[in-house]
């Protein structure tokens, strides 16, 4: 049964909806009411007005942050910004107080182009613009940056205001709204989380004095100009009544009088709906006058002597400070992809991706999301961390694997389920979910890093006993009668939480292989045991895996496919994509590790994959009823890794234009006239109305993750790194494939690609430029930064059959397309030829 004011909520947003453009109404709730389903998860919230208050269907906003702190601020498709965890969401709007017409983003006039459109600066930076373009000869431009304040490095969101006459405009009144309901939405409240975001306003007060806006007990905005015009509201009668929020409300008091209350506080013990509306005046402006204001969006831990901070501040200065920050950070530091202009924007992905990872580390600890998967897993810290260093930032991946991991590790014996915790990894989501994955991915991370950081870090030296060690044990101690790792829910997209699942025992095997590769690097006495160890798991999956594909001949089968495991022996559906932890990030299939009947195998399951849940993403109705985008990116991980470079292509393209800056059509159908739903954030699902701009909406309930998704961010920027380069370095000659996934419509007509500053597993960076003339048919490679060890080099030419190459060391050697490179290399040419169609 509903609370009351979730079903007010829902009450009042219907009624909004009905006096279309009246009111505003973020854009998830738009969504909802475009095309209505009474179906929600039962099993998830307890009534249809607490999954609709939750955003239960479409939860895609942008987001801001400073770096390693922990609250992010998330921002609407209209530009209203949501400060996580407070219980307030602010919008603007423009009000012509001689027509009393109120001009709100949330519902634009099209007008023959786009009134509304969203960006990051330059593509990439954390720095969102909103443009909102009237009719009435004005545009607001809001420009949202999170940054630090004062001595004690505070967070705090700027939002900076500009109003700008496109021609010559009369007077105008720039509003900011401040409402319960934010991007997210009202409140989140299901059964599974173990906290309750209530975002109920039952107190909001303006003091004049000091410019601030109190929420409740805690700070609002705060604002460097006194507004002009103040109007609080609420509903302190306790009124049961939807309408009242209607009538008694600044959007009708500015239509109806062209004026606001001029109450300075409000209160609504019933629904927790207070709202309010602060305006300036904007004077007559010539066309390219503008007006500006800046208001503060306190995001820390603010105490009341601190307001002098706030208005010491020098907006300019603080907007000045972030934005260079972030330019040093994304554009200097680390590795730095080069791509040639039309896939420029696979760049910005990147370092848009890398900047939420940086912005979802909480002191050190990523955390996958910033509002229902703002804590810590095991599981997707390890991918994230070890993106994180791969894109130079190691300091941060250090200590997460150094810090965050030991408090979770546990030394002391205790029976959980079927397992002992002694040597487990794993904090409340693990134990509770048995998420026996856990450390097969802790070993895999520290061992990587050990890599990358090189020898001299000592890195895995410090963290082998206890944890390399005695997490190793606890695989080879804490499995099934079958050698396997126990029934758990290790990963929401492979099965069910009764049954044992491969995905589990892949880890298992990726993180003994670390371990017992840094055994082996340091000289450790244990390098037997956990080579046995190793081999009784892969020994045992081998054996599991060749009876389930027994099996599924017997029952006549004809595809072959690894199922998500042993207990799901012909289930012929999309969990089976956790068989593309083989691939990557496991890299299992490297030297054969399980065996060529088990690679075939797994080679033919993503076929099967393929042709059957491939529908431009990968569709995952088996658990989700969404697309799933990261999904949809290791998939193309794994086809880049076996040389199926045009599926890799195909999947790529989909995961950036469709899911990555997905758009779609306002209500109005209007042409030219679209919202921008993500800018290169990823959502754990990708819902099909938004994936399909509602060509497709299921008729029943399907599930949402948070965004950015931190892991998503991880997948596609260690993609993307892979791409330009990947090593291959678990066998006795070590070597880099130089561009294996760059693909020959990138460079059609001629231009450069490369890297610079890329860590490598070897302990060194690496960076490379390759260049294509299109009239000469040739291509150049300059390898400008070669890592320690040795390294050779492969390099497979795309453009066409290989007619010559030369290299200033030795004389490289050709196999069909591929071109070895010799150790030490740093120029080489190869000519080619183009084959007749």
């Amino acid at each position: 049964m509903a609370r009351f004011h979730e079903w007010m909520f829902y009450e009042v947003s219907w009624r909004k909806w009905a006096h279309y453009g009246q009111y505003p109404l973020p854009w998830w709730c738009q969504q909802y009411f475009r095309a209505w389903t009474d179906a929600y998860d039962g099993g998830l919230f307890e009534s249809k007005e607490a999954a609709f208050a939750s955003n239960a269907n479409y939860r895609y906003w942008h987001m801001v942050g400073v770096k390693d702190h922990r609250q992010e601020s998330l921002i609407g498709q209209a530009g209203e910004v949501e400060p996580v965890y407070d219980k307030y969401a602010v919008n603007f709007f423009l009000f012509d107080p001689s027509t009393r017409a109120l001009h709100l983003p949330q519902f634009p006039s099209a007008g023959g182009g786009r009134p509304m459109q969203q960006s990051n600066e330059n593509g990439f930076l954390p720095i969102v613009h909103t443009l909102y373009r009237t009719d009435m000869g004005l545009e607001i431009g809001q420009e949202a940056h999170a940054t630090v304040l004062g001595s004690r490095q505070r967070s705090v969101v700027i939002l900076r205001l500009t109003v700008t006459a496109t021609q010559a405009s009369g007077p105008a009144w720039l509003c900011l709204a401040v409402s319960p309901a934010g991007p997210t939405g009202f409140e989140r409240h299901d059964r599974a989380r173990q906290y309750v975001t209530d975002k109920r306003i039952t107190a909001l007060a303006y003091h004049a004095s000091d410019r601030v806006v109190d929420v409740n007990a805690h700070w609002g905005p705060i604002f460097a100009t006194t507004p002009d015009t103040v109007g609080l509201y609420g509903n302190p009668s306790g009124s049961t009544d939807p309408n009242h929020y209607l009538a008694d409300s600044p959007f009708r008091d500015l239509a109806a009088n062209g004026t606001l209350n001029g109450q300075s506080s409000a209160v609504d013990m019933a629904a927790g709906l207070c709202s309010g509306v602060f305006a300036w005046a904007v004077p007559t402006l010539p066309s390219g006058g503008r007006f500006a204001i800046d208001v503060y969006l306190p995001v820390d831990d603010y105490r009341h002597g601190d307001l002098g901070e706030f208005h010491a501040a020098d907006p300019n200065a603080l907007v000045a400070g972030n934005r260079n920050f972030w330019t040093q950070k994304l554009t200097v530091d680390g590795t730095q992809p080069e791509l040639p202009s039309h896939v420029a924007h696979l760049g910005d992905l990147f370092r848009v991706c890398r900047a939420n990872l940086l912005i979802l580390s909480d002191h050190g600890e990523i955390h996958p999301g910033p509002t229902i998967y703002d804590s810590f897993w095991v599981r997707d810290s390890s991918i994230e961390g070890i993106a994180c260093a791969l894109a130079g930032d190691t300091s941060l991946a250090r200590t997460q694997f150094a810090t965050h991991y030991p408090n979770i590790f546990h030394q002391h014996h205790q029976q959980w389920g079927p397992v002992n915790l002694y040597g487990f990894f794993g904090g409340e989501h693990e134990k509770n979910d048995h998420e026996w994955d856990a450390n097969g991915q802790a070993l895999w991370a520290i061992g990587r890093l050990d890599r990358i950081l090189g020898p001299g870090q000592s890195f895995g030296l410090g963290m082998y006993w206890p944890y390399m060690l005695e997490g190793a044990r606890w695989l080879r101690d804490n499995r099934d009668g079958y050698g396997l790792l126990h029934s758990g829910w290790s990963a929401e997209h492979i099965g069910d939480k009764s049954k044992p699942h491969y995905w589990d025992d892949l880890w298992g095997l990726a993180g003994l292989w670390e371990a017992a590769q840094l055994a082996t690097r340091i000289n450790a006495n244990e390098i037997q045991e956990i080579w046995a160890a190793y081999d009784s798991l892969r020994d045992a999956t081998v054996d599991s895996i060749r009876w389930v594909l027994g099996r599924q001949r017997d029952l006549g089968r004809w595809e072959t496919f690894v199922p998500t495991g042993p207990g799901d022996v012909n289930r012929l559906d999309s969990t089976m994509i956790g068989a593309l932890a083989y691939f990557h990030p496991c890299r299992l299939y490297m030297s054969n590790k399980l065996g060529t009947d088990i690679d075939n195998a797994f080679r033919m399951t993503l076929e099967t994959i393929w042709s059957h849940f491939i529908d431009g993403g990968f569709r995952h109705d088996s658990a989700w009823y969404c697309y799933g985008p990261y999904l949809t990116v290791q998939l193309a991980h794994a086809f880049l890794l076996i040389g199926d470079v045009h599926r890799m292509d195909q999947l790529l393209a989909w995961s950036v234009g469709n899911a990555g800056y997905a758009k779609i059509a306002r209500a109005s159908n209007e042409p030219n006239d679209y919202w921008d739903v993500t800018l290169g954030a990823w959502n754990e699902q990708h819902c099909y109305p938004i994936a399909k701009d509602f060509a497709e909406v299921p008729q029943r309930w399907w599930y949402m993750g948070d965004i950015p998704h931190g892991w998503a961010c991880a997948e596609f920027n260690l993609l993307m790194r892979d791409i330009l380069f990947f090593e291959a370095a678990e066998d006795s000659s070590p070597h880099i494939f130089v561009a294996p996934g760059v693909m020959p419509h990138w460079l059609a007509g001629g231009g450069s690609i490369g890297i610079a500053q890329a860590p490598t597993i070897f302990g060194g960076a690496f960076g490379y430029r390759l260049t294509h003339d299109a009239a000469a048919k040739q291509v150049t490679i300059d390898i400008n930064q070669a890592p320690p060890g040795g390294v050779q080099y492969v390099y497979t030419c795309r453009f066409g059959n290989v007619v010559s190459a030369t290299s200033n060391v030795g004389t490289p050697t050709v196999v069909d397309r591929d071109i070895q490179l010799a150790a030490g290399t740093t120029h080489a040419t190869v000519q080619y030829a183009v084959s007749s169609p």
